[in-house]
Protein backbone atom coordinates (compact mmCIF):
# COMPACT_ATOMS: atom_id res chain seq x y z
CA UNK A 1 0.00 0.00 0.00
CA UNK A 2 1.25 3.41 -0.82
CA UNK A 3 2.29 5.46 1.95
CA UNK A 4 0.97 9.14 2.25
CA UNK A 5 3.51 11.96 1.38
CA UNK A 6 4.85 13.34 4.92
CA UNK A 7 7.38 16.37 4.33
CA UNK A 8 10.11 16.22 6.78
CA UNK A 9 10.62 19.89 8.44
CA UNK A 10 12.82 21.33 10.92
CA UNK A 11 12.54 21.31 13.75
CA UNK A 12 10.22 19.22 14.32
CA UNK A 13 11.33 16.48 12.86
CA UNK A 14 14.80 16.23 14.63
CA UNK A 15 12.95 15.25 18.07
CA UNK A 16 12.29 11.53 18.43
CA UNK A 17 8.85 10.10 17.09
CA UNK A 18 7.13 7.97 18.97
CA UNK A 19 5.00 6.02 16.39
CA UNK A 20 7.99 4.77 14.61
CA UNK A 21 9.47 1.42 15.90
CA UNK A 22 12.95 1.71 14.67
CA UNK A 23 14.60 5.48 14.99
CA UNK A 24 17.85 6.04 14.89
CA UNK A 25 20.72 9.54 14.86
CA UNK A 26 24.27 8.57 13.48
CA UNK A 27 27.15 10.82 12.74
CA UNK A 28 30.71 10.40 11.43
CA UNK A 29 33.69 12.33 11.76
CA UNK A 30 37.30 12.55 10.77
CA UNK A 31 39.70 14.86 12.55
CA UNK A 32 43.10 16.03 13.42
CA UNK A 33 44.47 16.31 16.76
CA UNK A 34 46.85 19.82 17.64
CA UNK A 35 49.35 17.09 18.52
CA UNK A 36 49.87 15.19 14.97
CA UNK A 37 47.47 12.22 15.56
CA UNK A 38 44.98 11.58 13.49
CA UNK A 39 41.28 10.00 13.96
CA UNK A 40 37.93 8.95 12.81
CA UNK A 41 34.84 8.05 14.55
CA UNK A 42 31.21 6.77 14.02
CA UNK A 43 28.14 6.82 16.66
CA UNK A 44 25.17 5.55 16.14
CA UNK A 45 21.71 5.98 19.01
CA UNK A 46 18.87 3.55 18.76
CA UNK A 47 15.33 3.84 19.93
CA UNK A 48 13.25 0.43 19.06
CA UNK A 49 9.74 -0.76 20.04
CA UNK A 50 6.26 -0.55 18.86
CA UNK A 51 4.15 1.03 21.72
CA UNK A 52 5.37 4.76 22.33
CA UNK A 53 6.71 4.77 25.81
CA UNK A 54 7.98 1.03 25.81
CA UNK A 55 11.25 1.92 23.72
CA UNK A 56 14.80 0.06 23.95
CA UNK A 57 17.94 1.40 23.52
CA UNK A 58 21.01 0.66 21.88
CA UNK A 59 24.02 2.14 21.12
CA UNK A 60 27.52 1.07 18.97
CA UNK A 61 30.82 3.16 18.27
CA UNK A 62 33.99 2.93 17.28
CA UNK A 63 37.08 4.54 16.82
CA UNK A 64 39.89 4.48 14.50
CA UNK A 65 43.35 5.70 15.28
CA UNK A 66 44.47 6.38 11.74
CA UNK A 67 48.46 6.64 12.43
CA UNK A 68 48.86 3.15 14.02
CA UNK A 69 46.43 2.73 13.08
CA UNK A 70 43.68 0.79 16.02
CA UNK A 71 40.67 0.17 15.75
CA UNK A 72 37.68 -0.52 18.88
CA UNK A 73 34.54 -1.17 18.65
CA UNK A 74 31.36 -0.95 21.52
CA UNK A 75 27.60 -2.30 21.33
CA UNK A 76 25.53 -1.07 24.27
CA UNK A 77 21.85 -1.88 25.01
CA UNK A 78 19.65 -1.31 27.73
CA UNK A 79 17.35 -3.66 29.55
CA UNK A 80 13.95 -2.64 28.04
CA UNK A 81 15.08 -3.50 24.25
CA UNK A 82 16.25 -7.21 25.72
CA UNK A 83 12.30 -6.90 27.20
CA UNK A 84 10.87 -6.03 23.28
CA UNK A 85 14.24 -8.60 21.61
CA UNK A 86 12.49 -11.66 23.62
CA UNK A 87 8.95 -10.97 23.94
CA UNK A 88 8.73 -10.13 20.45
CA UNK A 89 11.45 -9.28 17.58
CA UNK A 90 13.58 -12.61 18.41
CA UNK A 91 9.88 -14.84 18.31
CA UNK A 92 9.23 -13.23 15.25
CA UNK A 93 12.25 -13.62 13.44
CA UNK A 94 12.35 -17.24 13.86
CA UNK A 95 8.93 -17.81 12.06
CA UNK A 96 11.05 -16.55 9.46
CA UNK A 97 13.94 -17.99 9.75
CA UNK A 98 13.89 -21.65 12.11
CA UNK A 99 17.13 -22.96 12.20
CA UNK A 100 19.43 -19.95 12.88
CA UNK A 101 21.38 -21.74 15.44
CA UNK A 102 23.47 -19.27 16.61
CA UNK A 103 20.50 -16.81 17.09
CA UNK A 104 18.74 -19.61 19.11
CA UNK A 105 21.45 -19.66 21.72
CA UNK A 106 21.37 -15.72 22.03
CA UNK A 107 17.80 -15.70 22.64
CA UNK A 108 18.52 -18.00 25.57
CA UNK A 109 21.18 -15.90 27.03
CA UNK A 110 18.68 -13.17 26.71
CA UNK A 111 16.33 -14.57 28.61
CA UNK A 112 18.28 -15.53 31.78
CA UNK A 113 18.86 -11.45 31.68
CA UNK A 114 22.57 -11.84 30.57
CA UNK A 115 24.59 -10.48 27.66
CA UNK A 116 26.41 -12.51 25.33
CA UNK A 117 29.92 -11.05 24.96
CA UNK A 118 31.16 -8.92 23.57
CA UNK A 119 28.21 -6.79 23.75
CA UNK A 120 27.77 -4.77 27.57
CA UNK A 121 24.32 -3.07 29.44
CA UNK A 122 24.09 0.62 29.35
CA UNK A 123 21.55 1.92 31.43
CA UNK A 124 19.41 4.99 32.47
CA UNK A 125 19.08 6.36 28.96
CA UNK A 126 17.35 9.44 28.52
CA UNK A 127 15.79 10.52 24.85
CA UNK A 128 14.18 14.32 25.28
CA UNK A 129 12.90 16.81 22.75
CA UNK A 130 12.69 20.82 22.13
CA UNK A 131 16.00 20.52 21.60
CA UNK A 132 16.74 17.00 21.21
CA UNK A 133 19.27 15.53 23.63
CA UNK A 134 20.41 11.81 24.09
CA UNK A 135 21.75 10.88 27.07
CA UNK A 136 22.80 6.86 26.97
CA UNK A 137 23.61 6.31 30.47
CA UNK A 138 27.51 7.19 31.31
CA UNK A 139 28.68 6.04 27.49
CA UNK A 140 27.46 8.72 25.57
CA UNK A 141 25.39 11.68 24.88
CA UNK A 142 24.03 13.82 21.69
CA UNK A 143 23.13 17.20 22.90
CA UNK A 144 21.94 19.43 20.34
CA UNK A 145 22.11 23.06 20.94
CA UNK A 146 18.51 23.70 19.29
CA UNK A 147 16.91 21.70 16.89
CA UNK A 148 16.39 24.44 13.84
CA UNK A 149 20.50 25.46 13.68
CA UNK A 150 21.15 21.20 14.12
CA UNK A 151 24.12 22.19 15.74
CA UNK A 152 25.20 19.61 18.33
CA UNK A 153 27.84 18.12 20.29
CA UNK A 154 28.58 14.73 20.71
CA UNK A 155 30.05 13.08 23.50
CA UNK A 156 31.68 9.59 24.18
CA UNK A 157 32.63 8.03 27.49
CA UNK A 158 35.18 5.39 26.56
CA UNK A 159 37.91 3.58 28.90
CA UNK A 160 40.25 3.74 25.78
CA UNK A 161 39.60 7.45 25.60
CA UNK A 162 36.75 10.32 26.29
CA UNK A 163 35.75 12.85 23.22
CA UNK A 164 34.03 15.94 22.73
CA UNK A 165 32.87 17.00 19.55
CA UNK A 166 30.98 20.11 18.29
CA UNK A 167 29.47 19.59 15.26
CA UNK A 168 27.74 22.92 12.88
CA UNK A 169 26.27 21.98 9.51
CA UNK A 170 28.08 23.31 6.42
CA UNK A 171 25.21 22.86 4.03
CA UNK A 172 21.38 22.72 4.45
CA UNK A 173 19.92 19.30 5.46
CA UNK A 174 19.70 16.92 2.49
CA UNK A 175 15.86 15.15 2.68
CA UNK A 176 16.92 11.55 1.27
CA UNK A 177 13.97 9.80 1.28
CA UNK A 178 10.71 11.33 2.98
CA UNK A 179 7.84 8.65 1.84
CA UNK A 180 9.70 5.85 3.02
CA UNK A 181 10.55 4.16 -0.50
CA UNK A 182 13.50 2.17 0.34
CA UNK A 183 12.90 0.77 3.27
CA UNK A 184 10.29 2.40 5.22
CA UNK A 185 12.47 4.95 6.64
CA UNK A 186 12.14 8.58 6.55
CA UNK A 187 15.83 10.35 6.50
CA UNK A 188 17.29 13.77 6.12
CA UNK A 189 20.81 14.03 6.08
CA UNK A 190 23.58 16.70 6.82
CA UNK A 191 26.14 15.74 5.02
CA UNK A 192 29.38 18.17 5.58
CA UNK A 193 29.69 19.53 8.83
CA UNK A 194 32.55 21.46 10.51
CA UNK A 195 33.78 19.86 13.50
CA UNK A 196 36.07 20.91 16.75
CA UNK A 197 36.70 19.12 20.06
CA UNK A 198 38.92 17.37 22.38
CA UNK A 199 39.87 13.65 23.26
CA UNK A 200 41.52 12.70 26.57
CA UNK A 201 43.63 9.14 26.68
CA UNK A 202 46.64 7.70 28.26
CA UNK A 203 48.78 9.81 25.76
CA UNK A 204 47.93 13.22 26.86
CA UNK A 205 44.55 15.48 25.10
CA UNK A 206 44.64 17.05 21.93
CA UNK A 207 42.48 19.79 20.36
CA UNK A 208 40.75 18.18 17.51
CA UNK A 209 39.24 19.59 13.99
CA UNK A 210 38.12 18.18 11.01
CA UNK A 211 34.76 17.05 9.06
CA UNK A 212 31.93 14.73 9.73
CA UNK A 213 28.30 13.51 8.64
CA UNK A 214 24.89 13.60 10.27
CA UNK A 215 22.12 10.93 9.68
CA UNK A 216 18.66 10.67 11.15
CA UNK A 217 16.04 8.02 10.20
CA UNK A 218 12.94 6.28 11.71
CA UNK A 219 9.54 5.06 10.57
CA UNK A 220 7.85 1.35 10.74
CA UNK A 221 10.88 -0.63 9.49
CA UNK A 222 10.98 -4.87 9.60
CA UNK A 223 13.15 -5.75 6.65
CA UNK A 224 15.60 -7.26 9.47
CA UNK A 225 13.00 -9.81 10.21
CA UNK A 226 12.58 -10.59 6.40
CA UNK A 227 16.15 -10.73 6.13
CA UNK A 228 16.89 -8.03 4.50
CA UNK A 229 20.88 -6.38 3.93
CA UNK A 230 22.45 -3.39 2.71
CA UNK A 231 25.35 -1.06 1.72
CA UNK A 232 25.52 1.97 2.42
CA UNK A 233 28.08 5.00 1.86
CA UNK A 234 28.65 8.38 2.47
CA UNK A 235 31.03 10.16 1.29
CA UNK A 236 32.75 13.41 1.56
CA UNK A 237 35.10 14.34 -1.36
CA UNK A 238 37.74 16.81 -1.32
CA UNK A 239 36.07 19.23 -3.96
CA UNK A 240 32.84 20.12 -1.45
CA UNK A 241 30.57 16.89 -3.27
CA UNK A 242 29.40 14.53 -0.99
CA UNK A 243 27.65 11.62 -2.32
CA UNK A 244 25.54 8.87 -0.84
CA UNK A 245 24.89 5.48 -1.89
CA UNK A 246 21.80 3.24 -0.61
CA UNK A 247 21.59 -0.51 -2.09
CA UNK A 248 19.46 -3.50 -0.67
CA UNK A 249 20.14 -7.44 -0.33
CA UNK A 250 18.46 -10.12 0.62
CA UNK A 251 20.60 -11.29 3.40
CA UNK A 252 21.82 -15.26 3.42
CA UNK A 253 20.91 -15.89 0.15
CA UNK A 254 23.55 -15.64 -3.09
CA UNK A 255 20.42 -13.62 -4.55
CA UNK A 256 21.85 -10.49 -6.51
CA UNK A 257 21.60 -6.84 -5.09
CA UNK A 258 18.95 -4.50 -6.05
CA UNK A 259 20.15 -1.41 -8.06
CA UNK A 260 21.50 0.97 -5.85
CA UNK A 261 19.85 4.28 -5.48
CA UNK A 262 22.50 7.58 -5.13
CA UNK A 263 22.56 11.07 -4.68
CA UNK A 264 25.15 13.51 -5.57
CA UNK A 265 25.25 16.81 -3.26
CA UNK A 266 27.00 19.50 -5.13
CA UNK A 267 29.95 22.41 -3.80
CA UNK A 268 26.65 24.87 -4.46
CA UNK A 269 24.39 22.43 -2.13
CA UNK A 270 22.27 21.42 -5.38
CA UNK A 271 21.64 17.97 -4.57
CA UNK A 272 21.10 15.19 -7.81
CA UNK A 273 19.51 12.06 -7.85
CA UNK A 274 21.89 9.59 -9.62
CA UNK A 275 20.65 7.04 -12.17
CA UNK A 276 22.46 4.09 -13.07
CA UNK A 277 25.66 4.25 -10.92
CA UNK A 278 27.79 0.92 -11.05
CA UNK A 279 29.04 -0.71 -7.89
CA UNK A 280 31.51 -3.42 -8.16
CA UNK A 281 33.67 -4.86 -5.39
CA UNK A 282 37.44 -5.49 -6.29
CA UNK A 283 38.47 -7.24 -2.89
CA UNK A 284 36.90 -9.05 0.19
CA UNK A 285 37.62 -9.37 3.91
CA UNK A 286 36.82 -12.66 6.05
CA UNK A 287 36.21 -11.82 10.02
CA UNK A 288 37.44 -14.71 12.34
CA UNK A 289 35.37 -13.72 14.83
CA UNK A 290 31.92 -13.63 12.87
CA UNK A 291 32.95 -16.00 10.18
CA UNK A 292 31.53 -13.21 7.57
CA UNK A 293 32.81 -12.27 4.54
CA UNK A 294 32.49 -8.72 3.31
CA UNK A 295 32.87 -6.61 0.35
CA UNK A 296 35.61 -4.17 1.72
CA UNK A 297 36.75 -2.39 -1.23
CA UNK A 298 34.67 -0.98 -4.09
CA UNK A 299 34.72 0.55 -8.08
CA UNK A 300 31.83 3.02 -8.28
CA UNK A 301 31.31 4.45 -11.62
CA UNK A 302 29.07 7.16 -12.32
CA UNK A 303 28.59 6.96 -15.81
CA UNK A 304 26.38 9.73 -16.71
CA UNK A 305 28.69 12.62 -14.81
CA UNK A 306 32.05 10.10 -15.66
CA UNK A 307 33.18 10.32 -12.54
CA UNK A 308 35.04 6.81 -11.52
CA UNK A 309 36.24 6.19 -7.53
CA UNK A 310 37.94 3.93 -5.75
CA UNK A 311 36.78 3.19 -2.51
CA UNK A 312 39.58 1.12 -0.15
CA UNK A 313 39.24 0.78 3.93
CA UNK A 314 42.00 2.43 6.10
CA UNK A 315 41.94 -0.73 7.88
CA UNK A 316 40.14 -4.16 6.17
CA UNK A 317 39.17 -5.17 9.99
CA UNK A 318 36.22 -2.65 10.85
CA UNK A 319 33.32 -5.08 11.80
CA UNK A 320 30.92 -3.77 14.76
CA UNK A 321 29.05 -6.81 16.68
CA UNK A 322 25.73 -6.67 16.53
CA UNK A 323 23.15 -7.52 19.25
CA UNK A 324 20.49 -10.20 17.15
CA UNK A 325 20.38 -12.10 14.20
CA UNK A 326 22.22 -9.38 12.57
CA UNK A 327 25.08 -10.67 14.30
CA UNK A 328 27.95 -8.08 13.15
CA UNK A 329 28.03 -5.17 10.54
CA UNK A 330 31.29 -4.22 8.86
CA UNK A 331 31.19 -0.19 9.68
CA UNK A 332 34.53 1.77 8.26
CA UNK A 333 36.42 4.68 7.39
CA UNK A 334 37.63 4.69 3.92
CA UNK A 335 39.38 6.62 1.23
CA UNK A 336 38.41 7.67 -1.69
CA UNK A 337 40.50 8.59 -4.89
CA UNK A 338 39.65 8.54 -8.78
CA UNK A 339 38.58 10.49 -11.60
CA UNK A 340 36.18 13.30 -12.99
CA UNK A 341 37.01 12.64 -16.90
CA UNK A 342 34.30 15.56 -17.56
CA UNK A 343 36.45 18.17 -15.73
CA UNK A 344 39.80 15.91 -16.01
CA UNK A 345 40.40 16.24 -12.49
CA UNK A 346 41.16 13.92 -9.79
CA UNK A 347 39.33 13.10 -6.84
CA UNK A 348 40.18 12.61 -3.35
CA UNK A 349 38.30 12.03 -0.32
CA UNK A 350 36.92 9.60 2.84
CA UNK A 351 34.06 9.22 4.61
CA UNK A 352 32.21 5.24 5.91
CA UNK A 353 30.95 2.79 4.72
CA UNK A 354 27.94 0.49 6.25
CA UNK A 355 27.75 -3.35 5.06
CA UNK A 356 25.31 -5.54 6.87
CA UNK A 357 23.27 -9.23 6.06
CA UNK A 358 26.48 -11.22 4.96
CA UNK A 359 25.81 -13.65 7.54
CA UNK A 360 24.79 -16.07 4.71
CA UNK A 361 28.23 -17.16 5.01
CA UNK A 362 28.11 -18.15 8.44
CA UNK A 363 28.08 -22.26 8.69
CA UNK A 364 25.27 -22.20 11.69
CA UNK A 365 25.40 -25.79 13.82
CA UNK A 366 22.27 -27.63 13.59
CA UNK A 367 20.02 -27.20 16.16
Amino acid sequence: MDRPRATITIPKDAAAHPESNLEWWYCYAFVNGSGGKRYALMISFFRVGELPRLKGHYLIYSLIRLDDPRFIARSMLDRSLTVQMTGLYLPSYFLFKPGDAHTWEQYGTLLQGKLPPPHAWTQDVSVRSRPTSLRYGRAAELIFKDDKSQEFTLRIHDREARIELDFSPCKPLTVVDEIGTLNGLYYYSSTRNTVKGRIHHEEGSEQLSGEGWFDHQWGRNYELLKGEGWNWFGLQLDDGRELLISQMHVAKTDSPPAPPTALLILKDRAMITVNNIKMQPLRYWNSDKSGMTYPIEWHVTIPHYRIELHVCPVIDNQEMPIVGPIRAIWEGACTVTGIDHGNHARIKGRGFVELAGYAKYVKYAKP
